[in-house]
């Protein structure tokens, strides 16, 4: 009868429902990373840093784990939109799974094996293409989009001139995936040439360097001196047997590669210290470092997840973040009509700059952040710029804090 009581007491408790406050933050989230998707894959604009998306996805996923009926299917990225040419791509165009410390990449190395060698290579911030060449010739090119079906840009990408139309020395069959990117005087000729033009600069190299391959006036993208480096060979009809000789064979072909150095386990953590002090001197715009095993046939035993491949890591760059006390949320309107929460908190300085305010988006992702006035918070410069809160230190509440309302009509 005990034992009975027992089993029954353990069921029912394993299907207790979510709290209401849950269910309304997991709703919440959902909505924040489902629109971050959007603006990311679709609109190829940044709503928030990779700190603030991680540290919201790490919230839902620990609620989700929780109570597992609040899940929902979580793509790569947002579906592409049905006004634009989507076309499959023949296997998933996976993500890299990311760390922000040295400890991320020894537990990596230990994984997957130290007695291995990887490939060290810097991680463009740019816009993901695959590239399809058959016979040499160029007969497609696709964004990433979901990671399953992208958008056709190869007619823009052939104009920026950024890749070769035909490959001597190619396989017949030829998919490679690169980052095209614009390079920091390209993006600093083209905000001058805008301004001189009565239009407004362009925010960021990387969101330029996407909406470029959007654009119709192709005039225009061969203008902007778009470039592309290569770091995958996707298919082929005899693989190489490393990434080494993959690069050294898309090369070869006459297509740019990223800069890639073959090194074992124990020299991986030096080669990325290493890399990151050169990071300000690149010509082109960097959001981390990207090890990789370099068999090939170590990375397919491996295999991969619905989200990245477990051969490779992303050792991002991270913000230190500084604390300080939120005031008030004030609630601006723009010409749309719409209205944003700007965040005015104490200021603080962070690589020289005096900082007071930053957006916190929209009402959702108050929610979702579970940001009340007189919270201590986390605030960073994401890229190094822009003000950003990235978390909230609940420890350090008296019970004083407010919710934060939108203004009534």
């Amino acid at each position: 009868m005990h034992k009975l009581l027992f089993l029954v007491t353990a069921l029912s408790l394993s299907c207790v429902a979510a709290p209401p406050a849950v269910e309304q933050q997991t709703r919440a989230l959902q909505t924040v990373l489902h629109q971050a998707d959007d603006a990311y894959y679709n609109r190829h604009k940044s709503i928030m840093s990779d700190a603030a998306y991680d540290a919201l996805r790490k919230q839902y996923d620990r609620l989700v784990s929780d109570y597992p009926e609040l899940a929902e299917p979580n793509p790569i990225g947002a579906p592409v939109k049905k006004t634009t040419s989507r076309v499959a791509h023949d296997a998933p165009v996976l993500s890299f799974n990311k760390v922000y410390s040295d400890e991320g990449i020894l537990r990596f190395l230990e994984k997957t094996g130290t007695n291995l060698l990887y490939c060290v290579e810097p991680k463009l911030d740019g816009l993901t293409v695959v590239l399809r060449y058959r016979d040499g010739l160029l007969t497609q090119a696709l964004t990433r989009g979901d990671g399953t079906t992208g958008v056709d840009v190869t007619p823009a990408v052939l104009a920026s001139g950024a890749v070769p139309a035909q490959l001597n020395h190619a396989p017949a069959q030829f998919d490679v995936r690169g980052e095209m990117i614009l390079p920091l005087p390209a993006f600093e000729k083209l905000n001058q040439r805008r301004i001189a033009n009565g239009e407004s600069a362009l925010k960021s190299p990387r969101n330029a360097a996407a909406g470029s391959l959007m654009l119709h006036d192709y005039a225009e993208v061969a203008a902007r001196n778009l470039q592309v480096q290569f770091f995958e060979l996707l298919k082929t009809d005899s693989p190489p047997p490393t990434q080494r000789a993959a690069l050294a064979l898309l090369k070869k072909s006459g297509l740019p590669v990223v800069e890639s150095i073959t090194i074992p386990a124990d020299d991986v953590l030096p080669a990325i210290h290493e890399l990151n002090d050169r990071r300000a001197n690149f010509p082109y715009e960097t959001d981390g470092i990207v090890i990789k095993v370099n068999d090939l046939s170590v990375r397919d035993r491996l295999g991969a997840t619905a989200h990245h491949p477990r051969s490779a890591m992303a050792r991002k760059y991270k913000e230190v973040p500084v604390q300080t006390r939120l005031l008030a949320v004030k609630w601006t309107t723009g010409k749309s009509g719409k209205r944003t929460p700007v965040a005015v908190f104490e200021p603080v300085e962070i690589h020289g700059a005096t900082l007071q305010r930053a957006t916190l988006h929209n009402l959702d992702f108050i929610r979702a952040m579970d940001l009340k006035i007189g919270d201590w918070i986390h605030v960073i410069r994401a890229g190094g710029s822009v003000p950003e809160i990235i978390g909230v230190i609940t420890d350090r509440r008296d019970g004083r804090e407010t919710e934060i309302l939108e203004p009534q009509e």
